[in-house]
């Protein structure tokens, strides 16, 4: 009698993806998530094979299962159902990767435009300078910057923070005492 009841067991009814696809539609967080469980091993070996690192791959596959979710009901046909995750996979992927790329440029052309202080006094006094500035809300940090810094004119930091000149001064004056207050003290 046991034997019976272990057959039993192994011989579950597995539904099929049609049935699972409907009962996620409806809403059916459990069917979505035996979903996730039978695609989720094919769709992260897509994004490991095209990134060529396991880096981000459960992130895309979450992400990726995430775009799904939103668009179930779109899905008419059900035998499609592997490729189109698939595809979704593939999206997901590219958009990381393009990012990737982005960054990449980025820190290259941030590298090829910082500025090097290669005396070490400057060095201390413009990370002290950071400190400071790391210290203040940014509504008073940015309109210092681009005035002191960046040279811009009182009017144009106004416009370009979307604030009254008179609220721009009261702000660069007050960021002006905080880094006077502490670069003052320093030697």
């Amino acid at each position: 009698m046991t034997d019976g009841m272990a057959s039993l067991s192994l011989h579950e009814v597995v539904p099929d993806d049609a049935l699972l696809l409907a009962q996620a539609v409806a809403g059916n967080e459990r069917a979505f998530s035996q979903l996730y469980h039978r695609y989720a091993r094919y769709m992260a070996a897509i994004a490991y094979r095209i990134m060529g690192s396991d880096a981000e791959v459960d992130d895309v596959v979450q992400e990726a299962f995430l775009d799904a979710h939103g668009s179930l009901g779109s899905l008419r046909e059900v035998g499609v159902l592997r490729a189109w995750l698939g595809r979704i996979t593939v999206r997901r992927v590219h958009k990381r990767l393009a990012r990737a790329k982005r960054w990449r440029w980025l820190l290259r052309e941030h590298h090829e435009t910082s500025i090097v202080i290669s005396d070490p006094a400057l060095r201390t006094r413009v990370t002290d300078l950071y400190r400071v500035l790391d210290t203040l809300a940014p509504k008073v940090r940015i309109p210092w910057v681009l005035h002191r810094i960046e040279g811009e004119t009182l009017p144009d930091v106004a416009t370009m923070c979307d604030i009254s000149l008179a609220t721009a001064k009261r702000r660069i004056a007050e960021a002006s005492a905080a880094v006077q207050e502490v670069l003052d003290d320093k030697p």
